[in-house]
C-alpha cells in the first residue's frame, strides 16, 4: 500500500515540475548541478529508519545532480573521530556509502574530534566544512576549517592549512557550523556552541572571511535557548534559522527554528519543531534540511538515539517530511515508524528465535534456520523494533506461507533473551483456521479471542492492530469493521514487531527450510492524529471556543489533534478525544459538531461515537458515521463542522485524510 502511495505522489511531483514550480534554495549545497531525475516525495524514510547501519550524527545534506547527499559526523569516542563517510541516493531510499571521503590525514592541523560536516558547491569545486579538535581555549590548535574536492565523493583536502576560524568570537566555540548560499550569491556560515552562535561572510573564494557594513567579521545572532547545531535554508523569501537545545547526550536534546526576512537575523525563537517521543526514540536533533528541487516538498535530516542505547555515541540517521503551514511556520515534526524493506535492509530490527530473517524484494521474511533441532520455537522467529509504544495503531502486510503455522504481528511487548522467540507481550497471527489474539509469557501462548478468515495461507492479508488501554482490536483487509475486540490489562507497553512460529517433525530437512512468512509496510503509531480534509489541503479538524471547525495555520497545534480512543457508547466503534482539552470530545448536536467535556448521559455518549470508515471519496482516507444517527457522516460545510447525510458530489468534504 505504501509503495503504491509513492508511486502516485511521485507522479504527482513529476506533474508539478512539468508544470513549472521553481525550486526553493535551502541551503548547504543546493548550487550544485542541475537535478533531472523524478523527485522522491516520501511521508518518512519509509524504508526504516534509521536509513543506515551504523552510528553517526550530526547530518547535513547536498543535492548534486541526481544525487541527495548526506556527510554525517562519525559518532564515536573522540579519539576514533578521525575521518568522515558520506552517503548517496537518488531516491533517498537506496544509500550508497562513501567512506572516508575526508580523513584527518589529510588535515595537518587536526588531530581528533571531527564534527559536523557541511557540504557546499560553487563554481566547479565541493566544499567540505568542519570542526576538529573541540577546542576549549583560544591557547589551543582547532576550530572550523574547510577541505575542498573535485567531487563530491572526495576525497578531500584542506584547503587553506590551518582552521578557518580558530578562537571563540562572543563566546561561540568554533564547532557546527553551516554554509548557506543566497539568491545573491553571497555565501554565510553559520556556527556556534556553548550557547551562542554566530554568522559569517564567506567570500567568493570560500576559503576566508568577509566583512559586514558595520566592518565586523562575526555578527553574534544567538536565539534564545540556543545550545549548538546551527542551520539555515530559505523557502519563499523567508530565512529559517534552526539550532539544536538541551544535552547531546540527554534526553531534552531537540530542534528549535525562527524566521526573519534577512539572513542575519533577527532570529526571535517561534517553537521547538522536533523532539524525542518516548515510545521511538531520544535525542533527536543537530539536523539539516533538504528540499527536493523543483517542489515545495522537504525533509528534515537528524540524528537520534534508540530506546535501549545508553551509551552517548549511539546515535543514528534519520530522516522525516517537514510540513509548513500557510503562513510559513513549521509544523512539529513527527518521528514515524514504518519500514517497506525497499532499502532491502532491516537496518534497526533485532531478531530473536530459530529462524532466519531476511529483507529483499521489498519484503522481510523468516525462515527456519538451518540449525532448527528442535519442534519448538526454533522453527519460528521474533524480530522487534527498538519502541516503546502503549497506546497504539499498528499495522503491516502479513502473508503466511506455512499452512501449519502461524505468523502475525506482535506489541507491547517485551524484548527475550538473545537466541531466544518466547517474549511477554501481546500478538495477533494468521493461521490455517483463521485470526487469533493472545498473549505471550515466555514460551506459554494463551489465545484471547479468535475469528474465521479465509485464505490465511498463503494469501497477502493487511492486519491493523488498535491498542488503548485495555482495548484490543484486530482488523483485517478492509479496516472498517474489527475482526475481534476484546479486552486486556496485562500489558501496558513496549516493542513492536513480527514474528512466525511452526511445529516441526523433520527436523533439518528440505521441506522445513521453506519459508514460514512474509511482512511488508510495516506502519506504528500513537493513538493521537490530525485529520485533514481531502478536499482543502491544509486545513484540519479542530475547535475553538467549543465549535467544531475545518481550519488552517491552526495554533496551538494541540487544537487540531485528537486521541482516538475505544467508542464512548460502543467500544467497537471510536471518540475523538481533544488532546488540548483532555476529557472533551467531539460529538454532534442537532447536526451540529461541538467539543465538549464528557458526561454519562446516553444521549451524549452516543452522540460522541463514531465509526470510523473507509473515506467516501477515497478509501484509502477515512470517514466518521454518527453512531447515533446512522447515515449522517461528519464532514465540513465551509469552515464549520456538521453531522450530515452526504450527496455524491460532496463526499470530499465528508473524507479525511489522517496524520
Amino acid at each position: 500500500m505504501v509503495r503504491i502511495i509513492r508511486k502516485l505522489s511521485v507522479a504527482l511531483a513529476s506533474a508539478a515540475l512539468l508544470l513549472g514550480f521553481a525550486p526553493s534554495p535551502a541551503g548547504a549545497g543546493q548550487q550544485g548541478p542541475v537535478r533531472t531525475a523524478a523527485p522522491p516525495v516520501h511521508s518518512t524514510s519509509e524504508a526504516g529508519n534509521p536509513l543506515v547501519e551504523g552510528w553517526y550524527a550530526d547530518p547535513d545534506v547536498a543535492v548534486y545532480g541526481d544525487r541527495f547527499w548526506i556527510y554525517p559526523t562519525t559518532s564515536r569516542s573522540y579519539g576514533e573521530q578521525t575521518f568522515m563517510d558520506a552517503f548517496s541516493s537518488t531516491d533517498m531510499v537506496h544509500w550508497t556509502k562513501h567512506p572516508k571521503v575526508l580523513d584527518i590525514a589529510d588535515v595537518p592541523w587536526a588531530k581528533y574530534a571531527l564534527w559536523a560536516p557541511a557540504p557546499v558547491y560553487r563554481d566547479g569545486k565541493y566544499y567540505l566544512y568542519f570542526a576538529a579538535n573541540d577546542i576549549q581555549s583560544d591557547s589551543e590548535v582547532g576550530g572550523i576549517g574547510v577541505a575542498v574536492s573535485d567531487r563530491p565523493e572526495g576525497p578531500y583536502k584542506d584547503a587553506i592549512g590551518a582552521p578557518l576560524i580558530d578562537r571563540f568570537h562572543n563566546g561561540a566555540q568554533p564547532i557546527d557550523q553551516d554554509v548557506f548560499i543566497d539568491d545573491d550569491g553571497q555565501a554565510y556560515m553559520y556556527y556556534g556552541g556553548w550557547g551562542h552562535a554566530n554568522v559569517v561572510k564567506l567570500n567568493p573564494d570560500m576559503t576566508s572571511l568577509g566583512t559586514f557594513p558595520d566592518g565586523t567579521v562575526h555578527k553574534e545572532i544567538t536565539p534564545e535557548n540556543y545550545t549548538e547545531g546551527s542551520f539555515m535554508f530559505k523557502r519563499g523569501g523567508t530565512y529559517y534559522m534552526m539550532w539544536s537545545e538541551g544535552g547531546w547526550t540527554g534526553p531534552d536534546y531537540s530542534v528549535s527554528y525562527a524566521m526573519s526576512d534577512s539572513p542575519t537575523g533577527p532570529f526571535e525563537k517561534i517553537d521547538r519543531v522536533l523532539a524525542q517521543d518516548p515510545a521511538v526514540a531520544r535525542g533527536s536533533g543537530h539536523n539539516s534540511v533538504v528540499n527536493v528541487p523543483g517542489t515545495d516538498v522537504w525533509y528534515i535530516v537528524y540524528h537520534r538515539r534508540p530506546l535501549s542505547e545508553t551509551d552517548g555515541n549511539h546515535r543514528a540517521l534519520a530522516y522525516d517530511r517537514m510540513y509548513f503551514n500557510e503562513d510559513g511556520t513549521i509544523r512539529p515534526v513527527t518521528m514515524k515508524v514504518q519500514d517497506n524493506f525497499e532499502d532491502g535492509n532491516a537496518v534497526g530490527w533485532r531478531t530473536y528465535g530459530g529462524g532466519d530473517w531476511t529483507a529483499a524484494h521489498g519484503t522481510y521474511s523468516v525462515t527456519p534456520a538451518a540449525s532448527a533441532t528442535s519442534v519448538t520455537s526454533a522453527s519460528g522467529g521474533l524480530a522487534l523494533q527498538d519502541t516503546d509504544f502503549s497506546d497504539l495503531v499498528y499495522e503491516a502486510d502479513v502473508t503466511l506461507r506455512d499452512r501449519r503455522g502461524e505468523a502475525g504481528l506482535a506489541f507491547r511487548a517485551t524484548p527475550p533473551e538473545a537466541g531466544e522467540e518466547g517474549f511477554h507481550g501481546y500478538y495477533a497471527a494468521l493461521t490455517a483456521k483463521g485470526l487469533v489474539l493472545g498473549k505471550a509469557a515466555g514460551g506459554e501462548r494463551t489465545p484471547l479471542a479468535t475469528a474465521r478468515l479465509a485464505g490465511a495461507p498463503g494469501g497477502t492479508h493487511r492486519v491493523r492492530i488498535e491498542a488503548i488501554g485495555s482495548s484490543l482490536k484486530v482488523y483485517v483487509d478492509d479496516l472498517a469493521k474489527p475482526r475481534i475486540s476484546t479486552t486486556d490489562s496485562t500489558y501496558a507497553s513496549g516493542s513492536n514487531g513480527v514474528h512466525a512460529t511452526r511445529p516441526s517433525s523433520k527436523p533439518g530437512s528440505a521441506a522445513e527450510r521453506k519459508p514460514l512468512a512474509s511482512f511488508d509496510d510495516v506502519a506504528i503509531r500513537s493513538d493521537v492524529f490530525s485529520f485533514e480534509a481531502a478536499d482543502a489541503p491544509n486545513r484540519f479538524i479542530r475547535h475553538a471556543w467549543s465549535r467544531g471547525r475545518v481550519d488552517p495555520d491552526v495554533t496551538p497545534y494541540a487544537d487540531m489533534q485528537w486521541k482516538v480512543v475505544p467508542g464512548l457508547a460502543d467500544p467497537s466503534a471510536v471518540s475523538l478525544e481533544s488532546v488540548n482539552f483532555p476529557g472533551h470530545f467531539l460529538r454532534q448536536r442537532d447536526g451540529e459538531v461541538w467539543s465538549e467535556a464528557r458526561t454519562d448521559d446516553a444521549g451524549f455518549l452516543g452522540d460522541a461515537t463514531w465509526r470510523r470508515v473507509p473515506g467516501l471519496s477515497d478509501r484509502s482516507l477515512t470517514s466518521f458515521e454518527s453512531f447515533s444517527s446512522p447515515g449522517r457522516y461528519l464532514r465540513h460545510r465551509d469552515a464549520l463542522l456538521y453531522a450530515e447525510r452526504v450527496a455524491p458530489g460532496e463526499r470530499p468534504g465528508a473524507t479525511f485524510r489522517e496524520w
